[in-house]
């Protein structure tokens, strides 16, 4: 299983990592690589396991200045006034349009229920294998435990999708910054 470096990315620097699925995707790689130290390369799948290596082993001065490439990235998109926001609502908004187009066709849509009941399915048979099976392995529980959290972000991300989804992680996330801002300037 490889390391989920864009979960790391969407912690510590939101907006670049919001950056990804838009046309400002390459701006957030070349962000992330100048902050790292790297240097960005053509092809998405070279730069994809170059920063996983390197933020495998991410120190606190690297997750530092992924931070001051957060505020710098921030900044950029402001300058060119480029609202970031409006790009992955606007994401959003078009795959619901897709649905509510299929709907109004009179064509049902089944991936959402089908995503969802396999993602429940794979967390049933996960939890029922642990459960039955007291000897397992140190290593393979972290395994384990590593797919179950992925498969319930899966659901939470089915969930989103069909209901919306609330910005106040990122509300919450931009007030930490702040206080963190405040804090390390004291």
């Amino acid at each position: 299983m490889s390391f989920d470096w864009r979960g790391l990315i969407g912690t510590v620097a939101p907006t670049i990592a919001s950056a990804f699925g838009t046309p400002l995707a390459g701006m957030a790689t070349s962000a992330i690589c100048q902050a790292l130290g790297l240097t960005p390369k053509a092809n998405d799948d070279e730069n994809s396991t170059m920063i996983a290596a390197k933020l495998a082993g991410a120190t606190p001065a690297d997750l530092l200045a992924l931070k001051t490439a957060e505020e710098q990235f921030q900044k950029d998109m402001k300058s060119l006034d480029i609202d970031l926001e409006r790009l992955v609502v606007g994401d959003r908004a078009s795959a619901r349009d897709a649905a509510t187009k299929l709907a109004q066709a009179g064509i049902k849509n089944y991936t959402i229920p089908m995503l969802i009941a396999a993602a429940f399915i794979t967390l049933i048979v996960l939890f029922v294998w642990v459960w039955l099976q007291p000897a397992i392995p140190e290593f393979a529980k972290g395994i384990i435990s590593l797919a179950i959290g992925r498969f319930l972000g899966y659901l939470d991300q089915a969930y989103s999708f069909e209901f919306g989804s609330t910005r106040q992680s990122h509300i919450n996330q931009a007030a930490m910054s702040v206080a963190i801002q405040k804090e390390s300037n004291n």
